[in-house]
């Protein structure tokens, strides 16, 4: 017997040995649902008839199937927004990172418990090894109008709906990190993972870090905002890394505004989320027009979908910038794939080792305290949250240079005003930043 004891113990041992934390499954799983993270956010107020008639004819049936659209932008009333808190059970751990997944569902559909999106599996599998993991709700809804029988959506409504998306996905990592003592989470290792709209959201949020990133539609009336218009509003919005699972951007230049590191999985024949460049949704009108009238009956039939979404530039586009800029990134296309391949048999385990060994390596880096910038006197250049970008607040554009201790230069080039530059590709040490006309900025970096 205590031989066998003794041999039992040392498997245990073993087995811990052997365990990797944040790569393999260690703990059980804790979850605390419908959690406030941004108070009185306008959200759609009642259900659109198309709507409702698809209710009626079993069409649609829970928050995950309902599709939310406005008849206009003004039938609004406030509410929170909520997340589900995922945490390893009995982890002592001080300074965990986080991971946010966001679901994915065209802007119009979708829900934080949905396991059709894998959004659950993956909070649950990534809480398993260690992280806290927030499954977060953000707004749903694009304005559909209708006229003799043909509904329309215009494409700038569902950039603005896009928009509302980010505000919500940025108020959520505010915060985690306004939160982040609470929760035993490292602020500085915030990460993103996004599934179709919910990975168009994650790479919106860490390119397009301003309200001059996004056209002028913003400014339509009902106004949307600024970007931090909800939620905390003490810390940085920007997330520290970002999966992407078949997700695109509005403007390609914004990618050379972040060096933050990310993933892009997309299938090359994708015609949901083009690979390349195009308006996302091209197949869904026709398929909706299919399944329709055969539910709903003759009066439907009558009925066509005019749907105008802007257009978006894919992972394709998105990782030939960061190449040609020499950021470190990752890539995963399939030839001969559509959208959401991950449902199927041969693409599942692929695409979530990916994504696990992508997020894996990045709490690989090491992340030491972060000291205090030292600002310049006029307060022209300041340092960003964590010290992983700055901002330039003068009237003209102006040179850069990141300089090491030594004097090597590691980064440089000309900062527009009022533009961020990202800081993210430097290692951690201290560095000096200097601007032209401006007191050199001493800093440190720990990613």
């Amino acid at each position: 017997m205590k031989k066998l004891t003794l041999l039992l113990l040392s498997a245990l041992v073993s087995f811990t040995a052997a365990a990797d934390r944040y790569k393999d499954r260690l703990f059980d799983v804790s979850v605390e649902r419908d959690v406030s993270f941004a108070k009185g956010v306008p959200h759609l107020s009642s259900y659109h008839k198309i709507t409702e008639a698809l209710m009626v004819y079993g069409l649609v049936s829970d928050d995950a199937t309902i599709v939310y659209f406005y008849t206009t932008e003004k039938e609004s009333t406030k509410k929170d927004l909520k997340m589900d808190l995922y945490k390893p059970k009995g982890d002592k751990e001080k300074s965990r990172p986080a991971v946010i997944v966001a679901h994915g569902g065209a802007m119009v559909a979708g829900s934080k418990d949905d396991y059709a999106q894998h959004t659950v599996n993956y909070c649950d599998s990534l809480a398993a090894r260690g992280f806290v993991t927030a499954s977060i709700e953000y707004r749903l809804g694009v304005t559909l109008t209708e006229e003799d029988y043909q509904l329309h959506i215009d494409s700038v409504d569902f950039a603005r709906s896009v928009y509302r998306g980010v505000q919500d996905i940025r108020a959520a990592v505010r915060y985690m990190r306004a939160n982040a003592s609470k929760l035993g989470i490292d602020p500085n290792r915030i990460y993103l993972l996004g599934n179709s709209a919910g990975a168009i959201l994650s790479l919106e949020n860490i390119y397009a870090t301003k309200d001059s990133d996004f056209p002028d539609y913003i400014n339509k009336k009902p106004l949307l905002g600024g970007l931090d218009e909800y939620g905390e509003k003490a810390s940085s919005s920007t997330a520290n890394g970002v999966a992407a699972l078949w997700g695109a951007v509005h403007n390609p230049k914004l990618v050379e505004n972040s060096d933050v590191p990310v993933l892009l999985i997309h299938g090359k024949a994708d015609e949901t989320v083009y690979f390349k460049k195009g308006r996302p949704l091209s197949d869904v009108a026709a398929t909706l027009e299919n399944v329709i009238p055969s539910a709903m009956g003759a009066k439907a039939a009558s009925y066509t979908l005019d749907l105008h979404a802007p257009t978006l530039f894919g992972s394709y586009v998105i990782d030939s910038v960061l190449t040609k800029r020499g950021v470190s990134h990752e890539t995963y296309f399939v030839d001969g794939v559509g959208h959401e391949f991950y449902d199927e048999a041969k693409y599942e385990k692929p695409v979530r080792t990916k994504v696990f060994d992508f997020i894996y390596g990045l709490t690989q880096k090491k992340t030491d305290a972060i000291k205090p910038a030292v600002l310049a006197k006029n307060a022209l250049v300041r340092m960003g949250n964590g010290n992983m970008n700055f901002t330039y607040a003068g009237d003209n554009a102006a040179p850069y240079r990141v300089v090491d201790l030594r004097g090597h230069v590691l980064m440089q080039g000309n900062v527009a005003p009022g533009e961020t530059v990202g800081l993210g590709m430097l290692n951690n040490g201290v560095y000096v930043l200097q601007v032209a006309r401006e007191k050199p900025i001493k800093f440190s970096a720990a990613r």
